[in-house]
């Protein structure tokens, strides 16, 4: 049927049913086959208003999804100016059972504009299939996932982000903004600059190849990657970040073995290896003393150690110098406890070596306060061990800077410092995290204390891994009041735990009945006296239409015999009613029991009375 044609029909359809309202209307031709169920003249109202055309209203009704993403501006449905919303526009119907719903114009469906939808395809983007995007396992849209469940093919709720369809190469190290870095024309980097980065290069070391300093590193195993694309290199990743970069030594072996410290750019500079600068010539004299300077202390100020400070004069002999704190005051404002002796710190096994004592030189030394020596192996010794995924989280993750330690710093070392024209500088990292093992420590609680119970008796770790917290080791048949049976084990969660108040998922408490999640169909014509309806009496999570519980001669005041008996059909007796606001049902209760509450009276009263 052409455009003409239908629209014909259907401005004569309006016109009869405008004019005569008892009088039989014809359709303009069979509806598509999802829409099959809406056939019929008693249906029309369902997406025509009377007398007009197709209302948008009536279809955002039933597309609900489509519904949500046009109020939230989202996608090709959302762009559309809300006076050219007419359906009819890109869905044309009355064509046939195998018409299709969808009209993309002249190009067809590879010639749709694709930036009509708010995501352009451009370069490598314009040649897969629609399918490879358009896929149901990237859908997280809660109103598109309800309507592929219910078998409707739909192109709504493909992700926007890079990390939804493609595997991430660089194994989360470089975050999910890969845009940064990366086109679409090609994955090759014409958008990164290394003079942005925490380390710009310099001198030789503009040429040196970039595997030089990002290693290939052993890849983790990428585990199931869904609908994204399989990694490119499977067991291989180059190493991004962390990376030690703050010595030249981090990098280079040091041609000196140590003697002259690890602060090579006092001497050198990275425009040529040969090329010698002045500081140590200046210092050299040090070298004679019992204190040779190394590392940051070549650049140090003569006067920040000897003095003179105000009034003091200025002192070259007797000085200590056998501990960092001679000279240095406690960054870490005791959170440490520097002791000697030294102090284990964690209770020793017994015939376990002892433990080193908490001085600087544990994690700092002359080369730069940082980065610091502190490794996982010496995570490991303290009370709080790195298991998991903790093993990978950056330091600052945990030990976040709280200001307010800057007010630890005593009056009188404050005043010295300042005397001295030495910088006030306390680390501000929390690294005393009272209560660690508990979870909710660092991390908020996700589901809003719908879990308290459990947690304060397990902890997280009842539910969730430390390996991932997605990993969840809940058996709803154990751990819950209501296991999952036949449909209910296929449900997705979200069908069950939907957001409430604020995004957060509802967990506790659910209803646990068919009527706390499911519209009663029989509009409460089977329900009991102060019990409401009992859906298990007749039926089972199974299947609703099957396995039915109900005997019509065991469960009924009327029982079928003779003709009754099926093969007649059930809604012979019990025909479909429409309730308030087009809800329609099927009649159970009440239904006349007597011929005449059903069959005409073909003797028309002449046997009236009559007793046999």
């Amino acid at each position: 049927m052409t455009r003409a044609r239908h629209r014909f029909a259907l401005a004569l359809l309006a016109a009869l049913w405008a004019g005569v309202a008892t009088a039989d209307v014809f359709s303009p031709g069979d509806l598509s086959r999802p829409h099959a169920v809406l056939e019929g003249l008693g249906n029309c109202t369902k997406c025509h208003a009377a007398g007009e055309q197709l209302s948008p209203e009536h279809c955002l009704a039933c597309h609900k999804d489509v519904q949500a993403r046009m109020n939230a501006g989202k996608g090709l449905h959302g762009r559309i100016k809300p006076e050219e919303r007419a359906c009819q526009a890109c869905h044309h119907e009355h064509a046939g059972r195998d018409a299709k719903l969808v009209d993309w114009g002249k190009g067809g469906k590879k010639g749709f504009d694709h930036a009509r939808t708010g995501f352009p395809l451009e370069g490598k983007h314009r040649k897969p299939d629609c399918a490879k995007c358009h896929d149901p396992r990237h859908i997280t849209d809660a109103e598109v996932l309800q309507a592929i469940a219910k078998g409707r093919d739909s192109l709504l709720g493909a992700p926007g982000t890079c990390a939804a369809c493609h595997f991430d190469e660089h194994r989360g190290q470089l975050g999910a903004d890969c845009q940064k870095c990366h086109g679409a024309e090609t994955w090759k980097l014409p958008r990164f600059d290394h003079a942005k980065a925490a380390y710009k290069l310099e001198g030789k070391h503009l040429k040196v190849a970039c595997l030089k300093c990002h290693a290939d590193q052993p890849a983790p195993p990428a585990g199931d990657f869904g609908a994204r694309t399989p990694p490119v290199r499977p067991t291989l990743f180059a190493r991004y970040k962390p990376l030690q970069f703050k010595a030249c030594i981090d990098c280079h072996k040091d041609p000196h073995l140590g003697r002259f410290g690890a602060s090579c750019v006092s001497c050198h500079g990275t425009d040529d290896w040969k090329k010698l600068r002045g500081a140590a010539k200046e210092k050299a004299f040090h070298e004679k003393t019992r204190y040779p300077l190394r590392g940051a202390h070549l650049q140090a100020r003569c006067d920040a150690c000897h003095g003179p400070w105000g009034k003091e004069k200025a002192v070259f002999k007797g000085m200590k110098f056998e501990r960092c704190v001679d000279c240095h005051f406690d960054a870490h404002l005791g959170q440490l406890a520097l002791t000697s002796p030294p102090v284990p710190a964690v209770p020793a096994k017994p015939g376990a070596p002892a433990a080193p004592p908490r001085t600087c030189d544990r994690c700092h030394d002359p080369e730069g306060y940082t980065p610091a020596r502190f490794e996982l192996e010496d995570h490991d010794k303290l009370a709080y061990k790195l298991e998991g995924a903790h093993r990978a989280v950056a330091c600052a993750g945990c030990h976040p800077k709280d200001q307010r330690l800057e007010a630890r710093v005593p009056a009188p070392v404050r005043a010295r410092l300042v005397q001295q024209g030495r910088p006030v500088k306390p680390s501000l990292a929390l690294l005393k995290i009272p209560r660690a093992a508990d979870c909710r420590t660092c991390h908020r609680d996700p589901h809003g204390g719908q879990f308290k119970a459990r947690t304060d008796a397990e902890g997280c770790t009842a539910c969730h891994g430390l390996d991932s917290f997605k990993k969840v080791r809940f058996d709803h048949g154990k751990d819950s009041r209501f296991p999952l049976a036949g449909k209910h084990a296929k449900a997705a969660c979200a069908s069950c735990h939907k957001p409430g108040a604020g995004g957060l998922v509802t967990y506790k408490p659910l209803a646990v009945t068919c009527a706390g999640c499911h519209a009663d169909a029989h509009a409460g014509q089977l329900a009991l006296p102060g019990k409401g309806t009992d859906c298990a009496r007749c039926h089972d999570a199974s299947s609703w239409k099957e396995n039915l519980r109900f005997d019509h001669q065991r469960d009924s005041r009327f029982k079928l015999e003779g003709k009754h008996r099926p093969p007649l059909a059930c809604e012979k007796c019990h025909v479909a009613v429409t309730l308030g606001k087009g809800v329609v049902v099927k009649r159970y209760k009440p239904l006349p029991l007597t011929c005449e509450g059903c069959h005409a009276d073909f003797h028309r009263g002449a046997f009236k009375g009559y007793q046999p």
